[in-house]
């Protein structure tokens, strides 16, 4: 057999591998695996057999006030089920069902509204951890209360704190107590200035209009290049942040180093996430109450 010959044998070879390894990988995508987990631990957990036989399908929940799709549920399919509070991811039940949950379904608000990410993935890298084509980054611990305001505008006004948002507080009380307002218009907090950009509207900017913005690469900062990151970095030390370029013509910047702990960086950066513009979010008026703590949330369920 001469080289040519041997090299198409191989060439077609690797062609029928990576076919054949394609068909394979939709035939049997991911979420099949964690769709049957679910259907066994819940025939476990029931003692009816045949649960464990369930058909596998894409599941969605379909919000039609807010006009999107979450497939988030084709693989965390005990969200809402108490009994699976002690399962493993992505078939462990949300926290606190029992709370606050109870008064947020998920046939009305979905997950995204809350989450972000991709709500039509159903593939675990374009929908956990920090997604590069994602305009609005996946949220997950206490970053999620960064999305509570989209619905609760009340938590600005003075004196409303929910139980369920310690890390927005503090960041709202810092704001407050560090004189940012000094510099910064927050309009949400009734702050005018003109000083340093305007923040009323930071949170509902998109991942690649700030990364157009922010040379990752000349401030020297580590990690993901993503909002949340940068925010948090120059929370802590600014001057390292925006040092300035005399090439550019660029000042350093004047924010002072506050010399902020990991968790006022954190709950800062919560606080300037959470700063929405209404008309990007276009969330509908009867999803925001207006309470003082989520006791007071039945008559709006």
């Amino acid at each position: 057999m001469q080289f040519k010959d041997l090299l198409f044998v191989l060439s077609s070879l690797t062609l029928l591998f990576l076919l054949g390894f394609v068909v394979y990988k939709e035939e049997n995508p991911e979420w099949h695996k964690y769709q049957r987990q679910f259907y066994q631990l819940q025939a476990k957990k029931t003692g009816d057999q045949k649960m464990a036989g369930m058909p596998l399908e894409i599941k969605q929940i379909w919000g039609k006030d807010l006009g999107r799709a979450d497939r988030c549920i084709t693989c965390h399919m005990g969200i809402d089920k108490a009994s699976f509070a002690d399962a493993p991811q992505p078939l462990k039940a949300h926290p606190d069902l029992n709370g606050f949950m109870k008064k947020h379904s998920f046939e009305k608000f979905g997950c995204t509204i809350c989450h972000n990410g991709e709500g039509r993935a159903t593939r675990y890298e374009r929908t956990h951890g920090f997604v590069e084509h994602l305009e609005l980054q996946p949220l997950s611990g206490p970053y999620v209360q960064a999305s509570c305001t989209r619905c609760h505008l009340e938590l600005y006004a003075p004196g409303v704190e929910f139980a369920e948002t310690p890390e927005f507080n503090l960041g709202k009380n810092l704001a407050l107590e560090l004189g940012c307002g000094a510099c910064h218009t927050i309009r949400q907090l009734g702050l005018l200035s003109t000083v340093a950009p305007e923040l009323t509207t930071f949170g509902s900017q998109t991942e690649l209009a700030f990364d157009l913005l922010h040379d990752f690469t000349f401030h020297n900062l580590k990690g993901e290049h993503s909002i949340r990151n940068w925010e948090i970095e120059h929370f802590k030390d600014p001057q390292k942040v925006m040092p300035g370029n005399p090439a550019q013509n660029l000042p350093a910047t004047i924010m002072p180093n506050f010399e902020l702990t990991d968790k006022e960086a954190d709950a800062l950066t919560i606080f300037v996430m959470s700063l929405k513009d209404r008309k990007v979010e276009r969330i509908p008026f009867g999803f925001m109450p207006k309470i003082k703590n989520h006791e007071d949330f039945g008559q709006y369920q």
